[in-house]
């Protein structure tokens, strides 16, 4: 069967599985002929119906029936939904028959809010919302998906793009008469517009990256020499036996991974083996996984024995080969904190060593663990961030709008008097790029990977 866009779709819009109540959802042109299928009149546009569906003259189930006309629905097409009980039984018949009328198919992934999106019910920033929306975990990935939906991107990102349409435009019409001088108070006026505009976007840009954060979460490892203490702390972490503890060195070999709920970051944390020279062939492994979890990780706690004389010699190996991983691999290096484990067993420490440099502490102290605790959500979550101040919450968004603040620099360096065309094409850059954001220019290449994300039925 061919996929057309004008076809009518329909998909379970409720979890699959046995359940108390499930949602069919039907969109398109021709959807208000769903129930006739069943022997049932389709009802009043925005009232419900509540009726039995028959099949071959047997009742297939009691349903509730919700008719919505276009363009007053969440697709902007005729919306028809069937209530019906979350029997398996009762969906498959539903969806075998809807599957029987001509110009139906089952909806692919993301398609009905791809609908919603080319009906304009959204844009590119509002689909992205709920995606993040279906997808949140915790309390701060919620928040910041509905600060999304209700525009707290779109809103400045609407206006920066209007403001520089106005100041290309004087431009424009200043190239229009290129024959006579710009007025000194004009050109200072689109300069410091334009200034303005830049400081405004690299405010934005300089957020610490907290939106992706929250967004995407991120990897912590555990990284240290064996009996340091990593498995401990890990298991305190976790309020759990997550990991195996004990004194024989070596007990962790491959990579022990919990996920926790860092005041709304959502943080993997893996637990390495601990590094050493080790002789037998699957402990060497072991460590080499530990140093690769290291080199790949966005924040790494090396945690160090302070009751053993040759912390610094340890902590200074383990740098190293991180070091020799992120170069021979080409990864970013992420953020390293230190910690100085059993404090409760005297520390050896140096004159010329800062202590205060790393967390001391003992990981058999609840106290402790606490300070860890928000010693690790000052790391994840920069101090300077509240709630409902990040804007940014993909490198999408961070990438178009590094562009446009590019271009606007590269304005202000231009002779307006003598090469107000160069000038003119930074500024269509940069709206260009600000355009992209919301999905009103060049979207095509995008709307794919977005929609494929989505769930059957969304």
């Amino acid at each position: 069967m061919s996929v057309e866009v004008d076809d009518t779709i329909f998909a379970v819009a409720t979890p699959p599985g046995r359940s108390a109540i499930a949602v069919i959802r039907v969109s398109g042109a021709e959807a208000a002929s769903a129930p006739a299928l069943f022997s049932v009149p389709c009802p009043v546009a925005g009232q419900f119906g509540i009726a039995r569906l028959m099949q071959e003259g047997k009742v297939l189930d009691q349903v509730i029936i919700l008719f919505m006309k276009a363009p007053y629905s969440s697709t902007g097409e005729n919306v028809c939904e069937i209530h019906c009980h979350g029997s398996l039984a009762v969906i498959d018949a539903i969806i075998d028959l809807l599957g029987t009328k001509d110009g139906f198919r089952v909806a692919g992934p993301g398609e009905f809010t791809k609908r919603s999106f080319m009906n304009g019910k959204m844009d590119l920033l509002g689909v992205e919302g709920l995606a993040d929306l279906i997808d949140a975990e915790t309390p701060a990935q919620l928040h910041q998906a509905w600060a999304q939906i209700d525009g707290a991107l779109r809103a400045p990102v609407m206006s920066w793009r209007a403001e520089l349409i106005t100041i290309a435009a004087r431009l424009e019409a200043l190239i229009d008469f290129s024959d006579e001088d710009l007025p000194l108070e004009i050109e200072n006026s689109l300069r410091s517009s334009t200034k303005a505009l830049a400081s405004a976007l690299l405010k934005n840009l300089n957020d610490g990256g907290v939106g992706e954060l929250v967004r995407d979460g991120v990897v912590m490892a555990l990284v240290g020499p064996v009996n340091a203490g990593k498995s401990t702390i890990l298991n305190a972490l976790a309020g759990r036996d997550a990991a195996i503890v004990s004194n024989e060195a070596g007990t962790t070999r491959d990579i022990v991974q919990i996920q926790l709920d860092f005041h709304g970051v959502p943080v993997t944390i893996r637990d390495t083996a601990g590094i050493r020279d080790a002789s037998g062939e699957i402990e060497s492994e072991g460590i080499k996984r530990s140093i690769m979890a290291a080199a790949s990780a966005d924040l790494v706690l090396i945690i160090l024995d302070g009751s053993d004389k040759g912390w610094q010699d340890a902590r200074d190996k383990i740098n190293k080969s991180i070091e020799r991983q992120v170069t021979d691999s080409g990864m970013i290096k992420g953020q390293i904190f230190y910690v100085l484990n059993k404090a409760d067993c005297g520390i050896f420490e140096d004159a010329s060593i800062e202590l205060d440099s790393m967390l001391v502490m003992s990981a058999q102290s609840p106290a402790d663990i606490c300070k860890l605790v928000k010693a690790l959500e000052k790391c994840l979550v920069p101090l300077n961030h509240t709630e409902g101040s990040v804007i940014i919450t993909r490198q999408r968004h961070r990438k178009a709008m590094q562009i446009a603040y590019d271009a606007l620099t590269r304005a202000v360096t231009h002779n307006f008097q003598r090469e107000p065309e160069l000038a003119a094409e930074e500024f269509r850059a940069a709206t260009g790029a600000l355009g992209r954001i919301t999905g009103e220019i060049d979207v095509e290449e995008l709307l794919e990977s977005i929609f494929s994300a989505f769930c059957i039925g969304k």
